[in-house]
């Protein structure tokens, strides 16, 4: 929100200033060679480009990861509902099986890094 909020401001104070220089200008001057200013603009346009393209990226890809493991789960926990009916006999040794082999769920990326 802070990062936000200033790069919005730095973006609307240098937009404000660029305009007011283009109207003070006298139509009859050529027109000026490259200064650094423009060229710092310029670059650190470019940069912002990139950060917004990988930060793209990244949350694609986090939300891609989501939305497979959300669609592997209803198939794990649909596997124990179809297992066959079992005697009262039998319900105590499958039961300690089926706990036994119940599948550990790992933590995903996102958990890690929260």
């Amino acid at each position: 929100m802070l990062t936000t909020r200033t790069l919005s401001l730095t973006f609307l104070g240098l937009l404000t200033s660029f305009a007011a220089a283009a109207q003070s200008a006298t139509p009859n001057e050529a027109p000026n060679s490259t200064t650094v200013l423009s060229w710092v603009v310029w670059w650190a346009a470019g940069v912002v480009l990139l950060m917004a393209v990988v930060t793209a990226g990244s949350v694609t890809s986090a939300a891609r990861y989501r939305y497979a493991a959300q669609q592997a789960e209803p198939e794990a926990t649909a596997a124990p509902e179809a297992a066959p009916a079992i005697a009262p006999s039998q319900a105590v040794p499958v039961a300690a099986a089926l706990v036994e082999a119940a599948p550990v769920k790992t933590a995903t990326q996102e958990e890690v890094y929260a």
